[in-house]
């Protein structure tokens, strides 16, 4: 029996989550982890397989491009505008966020699928603000910021040259010292998923009167279309974002049980609570702001050569780097 378009998409989706689950459950894969790494550790192994990710994602998305087997045009993270104020403020939200709850959105699925109830929590409070923040009760908020902060763009994209200098300064950065397998192949493999990604939604489920939504890695709008999905699933269809949600899970839960480090954890004090929570409507809000959380703009922005990404990751990766050293100075 011959599948629909829409179920192609979305099997093919949740196979690419599968992939990334496992990936970053077994390497460890992490942007909060990264800046922590710099931070603390000489070789700072997490940066470097996230610096990877982002090298691999960049060069595999531009050489679909460029050899005409991918158009972009049309791509979410790719607007006619520049919503600068929305990537800066959303990008410094997330980043503060991020390490108050102890990671990202992707994070949390990877974790919550080696019994971190925690992270279970973060993950509906992350995905029901941001889409509050599309559709609900923030979106005015977010429209009228938007109306003052954005300014019109001659081209969606960035000069090639300037995703070959981010190339080159990564490249340095990683072979600065050797790098760990887990980290190296991670790394590796989760970018090449970002080109599968947008094989998936801009070839598969392209469609001269229905097309698939250009998109690829990122779980801000995916997860907040989860959860509206569990709730009113009658007549609803599965897409992309919530295919790569329900996939990550997946295979992140497949290697937490081959590792046998499947263990129940919870909050310990009610301040932890308010204090996940917050972080996670942080990020919620933010994320939608900034168009993308962290590999929502660290891969799939930046290998889109997406100016609002250029603005959010770098304020994502600061605030992380301020929030973490608050913390640390506060519990000296």
């Amino acid at each position: 029996m011959a599948l629909d378009m829409n179920t192609e998409v979305a099997l093919a989706g949740f196979a690419v989550g599968i992939g990334f689950g496992a990936l970053a459950r077994w390497s460890g894969f992490c942007l909060r982890g990264a800046v922590e790494d710099v931070l603390t550790k000489p070789d700072a192994p997490r940066a470097r397989g996230f610096l990877l990710a982002m090298v691999v994602a960049l060069i595999s998305v531009q050489a679909l491009v460029l050899t005409g087997h991918l158009d972009l045009g049309k791509a979410v993270v790719l607007p006619n505008q520049l919503f600068w104020g929305g990537a800066l403020l959303g990008g410094l939200m997330f980043g503060v966020g991020m390490v108050l709850t102890g990671g990202c959105g992707t994070r949390m699925l990877v974790l919550a699928a080696g019994g971190n109830l925690r992270s279970v929590v973060v993950f509906i409070v992350f995905g029901f603000v941001a889409y509050a923040t599309i559709r609900g009760i923030l979106a005015p908020t977010r429209a009228a910021m938007m109306a003052t902060t954005s300014v019109n763009l001659a081209h969606q994209t960035l000069p090639p040259l300037v995703g070959g200098i981010v190339l080159v300064a990564a490249v340095v950065f990683i072979v600065w010292r050797p790098i760990s397998a887990e980290h190296l192949i991670g790394g590796a493999l989760i970018g090449a998923l970002v080109a599968a990604g947008y094989l998936v939604t801009g070839v598969l489920g392209r469609d001269e009167f229905e097309p698939t939504t250009v998109e690829s890695i990122n779980v801000t709008r995916g997860g907040g279309d989860s959860l509206i999905y569990l709730l009113t699933w009658t007549g609803s269809k599965v897409n992309f974002g919530i295919a790569f949600v329900g996939g990550t899970l997946v295979g992140a839960t497949l290697v937490a049980a081959l590792r046998g480090d499947f263990k129940l954890e919870g909050f310990e004090r009610p301040a932890d609570m308010l204090r996940y929570a917050s972080g996670a409507a942080l990020m919620g809000a933010g994320g939608v702001l900034a168009l993308g959380c962290t590999v929502g703009n660290g891969l799939t922005g930046i290998a889109s050569l997406a100016p609002t990404s250029f603005i959010a990751l770098p304020a994502m990766v600061v605030a992380a780097g301020a929030t973490l050293k608050w913390r640390w100075r506060k519990k000296t």
